[in-house]
């Protein structure tokens, strides 16, 4: 093998060491910003669990309230962005969050109209099988954000103590 040919051998294997090095440096990033964007989508929605237990307790129910619809569409828009492979379970439980809503219109509307009528509807059994619903729906999409970012997801959408349910 003559000197250009080695040469040139030598400098093709150095460029795909280069592209190769690019790539990955390159794949790494995008890993570590997925996992940035997942820590965020983790915040928002933690507030929004927060405001959907604070509402069990709320002696009057004035609609999903600003932080609920803050921490939504933050973790709707970081969904999108970063995570499209959570569309159905983002789906899932915004639609729990629609059931939820109208549940606690309907008794608000309910208590305001008929007081009896409201402690004999069951509310707080009703209120809980829905809970139930956003916890299952959570953990659905908890556990394919984990796997989609590789990451231990320890998540608690209250701290013990701030509820008085499970």
């Amino acid at each position: 093998m003559d000197m250009t040919t080695s040469l040139a051998a030598w400098l093709l294997v150095v460029l795909a060491v280069g592209v190769l090095s690019w790539y990955l440096a390159r794949h790494q990033r995008r890993q570590d910003l997925r996992r940035t964007q997942a820590e965020a989508l983790l915040r928002a929605l933690n507030r929004y669990s927060e405001w959907l237990c604070a509402q069990r307790m709320a002696a009057v129910f004035q609609g999903e309230g600003p932080e609920a619809a803050a921490a939504l569409d933050t973790a709707c828009t970081i969904r999108l962005r970063w995570f499209p492979e959570l569309a159905g379970d983002m789906a899932e439980l915004l639609g729990v969050h629609n059931r939820l809503i109208n549940f606690l219109g309907t008794q608000q509307a309910l208590w305001l109209r008929d007081p009896e009528r409201w402690l004999e509807s069951g509310h707080d059994q009703r209120f809980m099988a829905l809970w139930r619903q956003h916890r299952f729906a959570l953990q659905a999409l908890l556990a394919k954000l984990e796997q989609a970012t590789r990451l231990r997801i320890a998540f608690s959408p209250t701290p013990r103590g701030k509820t008085t349910y499970a």
